[in-house]
C-alpha cells in the first residue's frame, strides 16, 4: 500500500540530489550582462540555444513521420492508436520545442541591440 508513494518519494528525492548540484553551479556562473562585448557573447549563446532548439523539433517531426511509416493504420481505414498518440507527444515536443527557440531567438534580439546601445551604434 504504501510501497508506490515510497518509491515515488524516493525517486524525486534522487532526481533532486543530481540536479541541485548543477542548478548551483549554473547559479554560481550567472553573472549580468554589463558590456557590450558581454551582451554579444550572451546573444550568441541564445543564437546557438535557438539553433538547438530548432533542431530538436525538426528531430521530433521527423521521428513522427517516421513511427507512422514502420506503424500504418489498420487495413479498412482503422486508425493505429499508436501512432496517434506518438503524433500528440511528438507534436507536443515539436511546439514547446519552437516556442523555446523563438523564446531564445528574441533573447539573443535583445542582448544584440543592447550590445550595440553600449558601442553608441
Amino acid at each position: 500500500m504504501f510501497a508506490p508513494k515510497i518509491r515515488s518519494s524516493l525517486a524525486v528525492a534522487t532526481v533532486l540530489a543530481l540536479a541541485l548540484p548543477a542548478l548551483t553551479a549554473f547559479a554560481e556562473d550567472m553573472k549580468v550582462p554589463q558590456t557590450a562585448a558581454e551582451h554579444q557573447a550572451t546573444a550568441q549563446t541564445y543564437k546557438d540555444q535557438a539553433a538547438s532548439y530548432k533542431k530538436s523539433a525538426e528531430e521530433h517531426r521527423q521521428m513522427a513521420a517516421e513511427y507512422a511509416k514502420l506503424h500504418p493504420d489498420f487495413k479498412g481505414g482503422v486508425k493505429n492508436p499508436w501512432n496517434e498518440k506518438m503524433a500528440k507527444h511528438c507534436e507536443k515536443l515539436m511546439k514547446d520545442f519552437e516556442q523555446l527557440a523563438a523564446d531564445a531567438s528574441e533573447a539573443a534580439s535583445f542582448h544584440s541591440m543592447r550590445a550595440k546601445e553600449l558601442q553608441g551604434k
